[in-house]
């Protein structure tokens, strides 16, 4: 996306963010969601309408964090596919037993957790490839992900994670809530095309940056 703003300021003009949005739908995009709730409010609008798209969902998170808010309206025959981080002396499996996100696939490391989101996304893609915005990644945990590993690790995966999901023409958000410390968030930004402030206190809203666009929005209803 090129700059929209020739003199530098920022805006907040709606017609300006709904244009830029539908770039990102069109060519592929990762979103940093921030938002002080574990139940990832905002999280089924970021997957995308299941109940009338053919949505492929892909979800990764550690054994230990809260399941992402699935669409509870989604059909059963939605394909999805959960990438399970498996953190300290809890065994994914274990972890998961009596869950109805179950994973398909279980890893113990950083390495691994890049190598087993690519092998889900192929396992996910139909035989004509993804269209615009079928693929959509929600990335949860990321704190448990920075405790077990280093910075670097963790940003090295968001980069691979990124590479896939655009190259798929996806769109795909990582979740962090206060508990991830203001450096990682700003080492993690650059893989990022859009800020997503997400507040429930009362009424869930939404507030979005684009840096590119030098764009703000209003905070808006989810």
């Amino acid at each position: 996306m090129g700059d929209s703003q020739s003199d530098g300021e920022w805006t907040t003009a709606p017609d300006t963010f709904t244009e830029a949005l539908d770039d990102l739908k069109a060519d592929g995009c990762m979103l940093l969601v921030v938002d002080g709730a574990t139940d990832h409010v905002g999280c089924d609008r970021m997957l995308g309408d299941a109940t009338t798209e053919d949505r492929r969902r892909l979800f990764v998170r550690a054994d230990t964090a809260a399941s992402p808010h699935v669409d509870a309206a989604a059909p059963d025959a939605t394909a999805r596919e959960t990438v399970v981080y498996r953190t300290g002396a809890r065994t994914a499996t274990a972890a998961a037993s009596n869950r109805a996100d179950a994973p398909t696939a279980a890893v113990g490391d950083v390495d691994a957790l890049a190598g087993a989101t690519e092998d889900a996304v192929q396992s996910l893609a139909p035989p004509s490839g993804f269209e615009s915005g079928q693929l959509r990644v929600c990335l949860g945990g990321v704190g448990d992900l920075l405790a077990d590993d280093d910075l670097a690790a963790v940003v090295s995966y968001v980069r691979r994670l990124r590479e896939t999901v655009t190259a798929a023409d996806g769109m795909g958000h990582v979740h962090v809530d206060d508990r991830v410390p203001a450096t990682a968030v700003e080492a993690l930004l650059k893989q990022f095309d859009a800020v997503v402030e997400v507040a429930d206190a009362g009424d869930a809203r939404q507030r979005w940056h684009l840096p590119d666009e030098s764009l703000s929005t209003e905070w808006l209803d989810l």
